[in-house]
Parts: C-alpha cells; sequence; structure tokens
C-alpha cells in the first residue's frame, strides 16, 4: 500500500512538473534593444519580422532594463500589435507610452 501511494505522488509531481514546462514561444519576429557605452541613457528599440526586415524603430531617452520581466512584456506586446499591421509605422512613441517613459 505504501509503495502505491509513492507511486501516485510520483507520477503526480512529474506530471504537473511536465505540465509547467510548457511555454507559449513568440515566433513572429524579435525585438532588439540597442545602446552606446558612451550614452548609457540613449537605447534604440527595433523590432523585426521573421524575415528579419524593420518593422518599427524607437530611440528611449531612458535606460531600459530588459532583465525586467515587465519590460520584456511591454515590449512582446508592441510585438504582437506591430505584427498585425503590414506596412512599417513611423516614430508614434509606442515603447515611451507602453513603459509609461518620460523623454
Amino acid at each position: 500500500m505504501k509503495k502505491l501511494i509513492i507511486t501516485i505522488c510520483i507520477l503526480a509531481f512529474a506530471a504537473a512538473a511536465v505540465q509547467a514546462q510548457n511555454k507559449i514561444t513568440n515566433t513572429h519576429g524579435f525585438w532588439v534593444v540597442e545602446h552606446n557605452v558612451d550614452l548609457p541613457r540613449v537605447q534604440t528599440v527595433r523590432f523585426y519580422n521573421d524575415n528579419n526586415k524593420l518593422m518599427y524603430e524607437e530611440t528611449v531617452y531612458n535606460k531600459l532594463n530588459i532583465k525586467r520581466k515587465r519590460t520584456r512584456l511591454a515590449l512582446d506586446q508592441i510585438l504582437d500589435r506591430l505584427n498585425e499591421r503590414t506596412a512599417y509605422i513611423e516614430n508614434k512613441n509606442l515603447v515611451m507610452l507602453s513603459l509609461n517613459l518620460r523623454n
């Protein structure tokens, strides 16, 4: 009986671990944040489609911390919105507005 309970617990934990590993990855392009060593607060964010074609580019005059989950999610949401459009969008401050940054 003890072996049966242990086996059931191990299978339950294994099933939960396998299910927790599934992540939805964004396969509709990518974004790149570039900065200059001499000007650390001036960063350029570029969004590309699957064919490595530039969809949108914006210069941000604040330091973006891409290690923060909030920043990455905001950039991913902008990328998803840009993928719905087909033409190049002129600078509309999408990054500044989505991250509530001041100029």
